[in-house]
């Protein structure tokens, strides 16, 4: 049996434990929601593809948010039970910050919409050669396939729907996404790799890769490495998830009240030719100037703080007074 100060010790174990987690969690829970589901809206695994079918959507719609809450918030809660007698603290739940910083990212997002908006578009764009054409169809076809389930989830009747879109698009993977992969992951990739900005890529590519998203990869790790730094800066979970819930909501809410945005998906709101790339220009330039001000306002903050355990790190606290006393 591994104690709790070896696992402290050993970012690979950490890894091990969280994976086992994961795994544990999603199949339980989705077993679960299927079962659910299949009392309530007469589901069932073969009729998946049957988008045209309001109950196969709503099942559809219930079976996601049961494994998002299986794979993203139960397994970083129970690694932080854990391993840790102050589970919120280890998960950085506890600090609050600073109330300019969630301002700061609020502006953050909307001003960093348009670039991240060309940089989808490029992705988009991505041709693979010749020579992996036939992994190219595979890659679009998996992409079509997830659109088509995105508009079937993005379709509301009334603002009840609205809200319970919201909580499976947005605050649920906001939420969850963030507990995993920045409270949990980004700490032991960056404990692991001894470096925080590898820790952190790492993390982003991972965040990215589970989405299984291939044209809108690297816009998705742009963010997740955005989303690392803001965490690692400000030692507080709660501004990646607002970054993360401004992302995700500001799509449902457009498809709500624009929900030609969604059918038409060439709709370019920023518009095209030369006006646009000055738009995407000065979007980069002052979203790196309001990264720039977050960075400054939490730089006095020790980066190791974040990545010590609770427990050692009030051992240490302990052993510098008695040291100070002595």
């Amino acid at each position: 049996m591994i104690s709790k100060t070896e696992l402290n010790k050993s970012p690979f174990l950490q890894f091990i434990l969280l994976l086992f987690l994961c795994l544990i969690s999603v199949v339980l829970f989705s077993i679960i929601g299927i079962v659910i589901t299949t009392i309530t809206y007469g589901f069932s695994p073969s009729t998946f593809n049957n988008l045209g079918d309001p109950n196969i959507i709503e099942g559809l719609k219930m079976l996601q948010l049961f494994s998002a809450v299986g794979l993203f918030i139960v397994p970083p809660l129970a690694y932080g039970l854990f391993v840790s007698k102050k589970p919120f603290e280890n998960l950085s739940l506890n600090a609050l910050n600073k109330p300019i910083n969630y301002l700061l990212v609020t502006i953050f997002m909307v001003v960093l919409t348009p670039f991240l908006s060309w940089v989808i578009e490029l992705n988009a764009s991505m041709v693979l050669p010749d020579f992996l054409s036939s992994v190219e169809e595979w890659m679009r076809a998996s992409e079509s396939k997830a659109e088509s389930l995105t508009k079937a989830f993005l379709t509301y009747d009334g603002v009840g729907s609205l809200i319970y879109i919201m909580l499976i698009v947005a605050i649920v993977p906001a939420i969850g996404e963030e507990l995993l992969f920045r409270g949990v992951l980004q700490k032991i990739m960056i404990a692991w790799t001894k470096n925080p900005h590898t820790g952190i890529w790492i993390t982003a590519f991972l965040f990215s890769a589970l989405h299984m998203q291939f044209f809108g990869f690297f816009p998705r790790m742009l963010l997740g490495a955005l989303f690392g730094y803001l965490f690692l800066w400000s030692k507080s979970l709660w501004l990646p998830i607002l970054g993360h819930f401004i992302n995700n909501g500001t799509v449902v809410l457009a498809s709500y009240f624009y929900p030609e945005m969604i059918e038409n998906t060439d709709v370019n709101a920023f518009g095209e030719g030369s006006e646009s790339f000055v738009t995407y220009g000065l979007s980069f330039v002052f979203g790196l100037a309001i990264l720039f001000l977050i960075w400054k306002i939490n730089r006095d903050k020790k980066t190791a703080e974040l990545y010590v355990a609770p427990d050692s790190a009030s051992q240490q606290q302990k052993n510098s007074s008695n040291q100070n006393l002595s």
